[in-house]
């Protein structure tokens, strides 16, 4: 067979997989393979429609058979893609360490690892490899936000602040973390900028009390690790401020056995708020924690 015809074939098949017709694609890149089964190109392209299709075996088979053929760092990546998807951690694990012993500074590599420790609550190894997409691209949208919700979850709040600052500087229109960012100010004692930015935000930020409704659409795939953690916070939010309103009603009926909240406890409940869409009692807890601070401050207590 002449390669000029390969090559008609191959274009071809790229052409109608590019225009949506992905089953006549790949029945051309069979047909091209039945005609030159070396052609590596055509097993790795074949791995991407069936990737795309949600068929993970078929496409773990197809890129194998193009690393045979010839060994590239990005299917090896992609074999992990899938493994990753069918939740098989360890072999998807083994498969991006193959791809970063080929390219020690392929992102996505070391991204989807950081990704898969987190799944695997192995927080030094979803650290490091978070920490090394930012050595390799110091202002990746994706690890500065998982490296801030890490830090935050973690109450390492100093390193979660330096994160988001760096985050929001680039990316300033991310509602969800500026409150992540009001929090930790008003976590380390800056009260008054904690405020201000409440404030600002509910004058500005379009949808700022729709949290719910606009954690999905804030975030792109490749922002899983930084939305992972923001749906947990969400959904421990959610927990917590019904055991409180709970325990609030049970205070009406015996108002000597309920005490006000200490000023963290505070701060908690003004996140709660927060991301259950009601800046008005975020910023009233805010307050009263303020206060509650500046009297301890002053009795010299804790």
């Amino acid at each position: 067979m002449a390669s000029s015809e390969i090559q008609l074939i191959y274009n071809e098949a790229v052409r109608l997989a590019k225009s949506g017709n992905l089953q006549e694609s790949k029945a051309k890149y069979e047909e091209l393979i039945s005609k030159d089964p070396g052609f590596h190109l055509a097993y790795q392209n074949l791995g991407a429609i069936y990737a795309k299709e949600n068929d993970h075996i078929l496409a773990i088979e197809n890129f194998s058979k193009s690393i045979k053929i010839e060994p590239d760092h990005k299917n090896y990546y992609n074999i992990g893609f899938s493994f990753y998807r069918l939740k098989e951690y360890e072999k998807a694990i083994h498969f991006l360490k193959q791809a970063l012993h080929l390219e020690k500074k392929f992102v996505l590599s070391h991204l989807l690892l950081a990704q898969i420790y987190q799944t695997l609550e192995n927080d030094d190894k979803t650290e490091i490899y978070l920490t090394n997409v930012i050595k390799i691209d110091p202002n990746h949208k994706s690890a500065l936000g998982g490296l801030a919700m890490y830090y935050y979850e973690r109450n390492r709040y100093p390193e979660s602040l330096r994160m988001l600052e760096r985050y929001l500087l680039l990316y300033p229109n991310n509602s969800q973390l500026k409150l992540i960012q009001s929090e930790v100010l008003a976590k380390q004692g800056n009260f008054k900028a904690s405020a201000n930015l409440l404030v600002e935000m509910t004058k500005t930020e379009e949808g700022f009390t729709n949290f719910n409704q606009t954690l999905a659409s804030a975030w792109q795939e490749e922002d899983e690790l930084a939305k992972k953690s923001l749906e947990r916070i969400q959904g421990t939010a959610k927990k917590r401020l019904k055991e409180f309103q709970t325990k609030l009603e049970l205070s009406r009926e015996n108002p000597n056995e309920f005490s006000p909240p200490e000023p963290q406890d505070a701060l908690d409940l003004s996140l709660l708020y927060l991301f259950n869409g009601n800046p008005e009692k975020a910023m009233q807890y805010l307050v009263f924690a303020q206060k509650m601070q500046e009297n301890n401050d002053q009795t010299g207590t804790t």
